[in-house]
């Protein structure tokens, strides 16, 4: 008897074994395939699902944007014949200095404004931020390309160098702005439209196209299905890393002589600061926190990075990782759905970016051109699924830059500075182009939560343009486009001194006061 019991007792401790670990195994094969790793593989292989090729999303989408009058939705096809990036042969002397500073390559081969670098050098307090940005990013370099700006302002901070065919794969025309020639002055029925801001306009260098390219094309393509006699002129003045303080001086000092019909204005992520309504744990903002160490097995089995995850909140997953709570204390008397644009705790460095704004008005009106506002676009929702490798890029942007906001925070601060932008244009009478209400946040449009992909940045044009075709044709068809340039020069006033002046930082030093 008792024989037949131990037996008994081992056969049922055997049927448990069988069933806990079919039960795993199940739950393993199960896991394997919700998470998108190899069902026949020991190690974790992560399978590509298969969708759609790229260059196939955003013709995809292009075909539900809603078309402007006149506009055939064949023309989202059209590239330009004329690339601005990404395919020139780079100027020797510029290779040479930008492979010799590594880490500093665009500070060694832009054209820095020298009234910006001397306030850096003799600033009195070295630990201000400027100052210690300039002294890591520019000074090191040992001599750099500069320019006198006119009324010796600091803005913007540097331009690109003139007729310039840089190691990034950027090519500039006479004005050192992204893309073909344009003559100084403007010629008789030509509309000249300029579109400003950073990263976002000019594009990577590398990129074969920035997205005034694409409309710029699109407009040829318009006017000649409309019959227009009229000839369009399209300059892309944007730069990276810079902000509208340095935007309004562009329009000031370098497009104002110009006259252009119409400047359109995008950019919101370089003073898309999210920590003025937040009320921080302890008054202490949350560090990042790190990751744990490998677990055993987390090479081997889904279900212990599944594990993990719940312990490790940093672990890049689908889904957005675990972030403290953050109260927000939202200002009682700012209205989120109509902002009050005197508030004056308005949040995004907004009040800043509206003095700018009206700054670019005022340089614009006085020789009767037009600035034109466009929301932005951020690649961020509640709720947004990334995948760990193709996502990576926008993963990152959001998770280790924007730490410790959620997603949701983002976004809530991404269309409250959108509706301050549309309720600046309407209160200024200007026009406003709304990109981001027809953009889909599908991560593959983007490389990061800004900065589009080829495809998604023509896309984004193709939205503008719908914008853009309008506000035209009302213009052209009122008699108020085109008309005649105000001015007539015979050199530009920001551009008239000599190109590729080189001075050490030494010497910049030494021009301080009392030096």
């Amino acid at each position: 008897m008792a024989r037949l019991y131990a037996n008994k007792t081992v056969l049922r401790s055997i049927l448990v074994a069988v069933v806990v670990s079919t039960s795993l195994g199940c739950a393993e094969l199960l896991a394997r395939r919700i998470d998108g790793y190899s069902l026949t593989s020991w190690r974790l292989i992560r399978v590509r699902v298969p969708s759609a090729p790229l260059d196939t999303v955003a013709p995809s989408y292009a075909e539900h944007v809603a078309v402007a009058p006149g506009v055939n939705r064949s023309w989202f096809a059209d590239d330009p014949p004329e690339a601005s990036g990404g395919n020139a042969s780079p100027d020797p002397a510029l290779a040479e200095r930008y492979t010799s500073h590594p880490g500093l390559e665009l500070s060694g081969v832009y054209e820095w404004n020298l009234e910006f670098l001397r306030g850096a050098a003799c600033a009195a307090d070295p630990s201000r931020p400027p100052h210690q940005n300039v002294v890591s990013t520019v000074f090191p370099v040992g001599e750099l390309f500069v320019f006198e700006p006119p009324g010796r302002t600091p803005f913007p901070r540097y331009r690109f160098l003139r007729n310039a065919r840089y190691p990034s794969g950027l090519t500039t025309n006479a004005f050192g702005w992204r893309g073909p020639d344009v003559p100084l002055n403007k010629p008789d029925k030509t509309i000249r439209i300029a579109f400003v801001g950073a990263s976002t306009t000019v594009g990577p260098h590398a990129s074969k196209y920035s997205y005034p390219d694409y409309i710029r094309t699109w407009l040829e393509r318009w006017k000649t299905a409309s019959r227009l006699q009229v000839r369009f002129e399209v300059i892309n003045a944007a730069r990276e890393g810079i902000d509208s303080t340095s935007i309004a001086a562009i329009v000031r000092d370098e497009l104002a002589p110009l006259d252009p019909d119409l400047v359109v204005y995008y950019e919101g992520a370089n003073q898309f600061g999210l920590a003025d309504y937040i009320l921080w744990p302890g008054g202490i903002i949350p560090s990042r926190p790190q990751h744990t160490r490998p677990w055993i097995l987390e090479s081997t089995s889904a279900l212990v990075m599944r594990l993990r995850t719940l312990r490790d909140p940093f672990t890049v997953r689908r889904g957005e990782p675990r972030k403290p709570r953050l109260p927000v204390a939202w200002p009682p008397d700012l209205d989120e759905q109509d902002p009050q644009l005197d508030h004056p705790r308005l949040t995004l460095e907004l009040p800043t970016v509206m003095r700018d704004l009206d700054t670019m008005r005022a340089s614009l009106s006085a020789q009767g051109g037009r600035l034109a506002m466009s929301s932005f676009v951020w690649c961020v929702k509640d709720g947004m699924q990334l995948d760990p490798a193709d996502d990576a890029g926008v993963y990152q942007y959001l998770n280790d830059m924007f730490w410790p906001f959620s997603y949701a925070y983002m976004r809530r601060l991404a269309d409250f500075q959108n509706r301050a932008f549309q309720k600046y244009a309407k209160t200024r009478g200007l026009d406003f182009i709304d990109i981001a209400a027809s953009y889909p946040l599908d991560p593959r449009l983007f490389h990061d939560g800004i900065h589009m992909t080829q495809s998604g940045t023509k896309l984004m044009a193709w939205i503008s343009f719908q914008g853009l075709v309008p506000i035209l044709e009302r213009s052209i068809a009122n008699g108020t486009l085109p008309r005649a340039s105000r001015r007539h020069l015979s050199t530009h006033p920001d551009f008239a001194g000599a190109p590729r002046v080189l001075m050490t930082v030494a010497s910049i030093r030494a021009s301080c006061a009392g030096s």
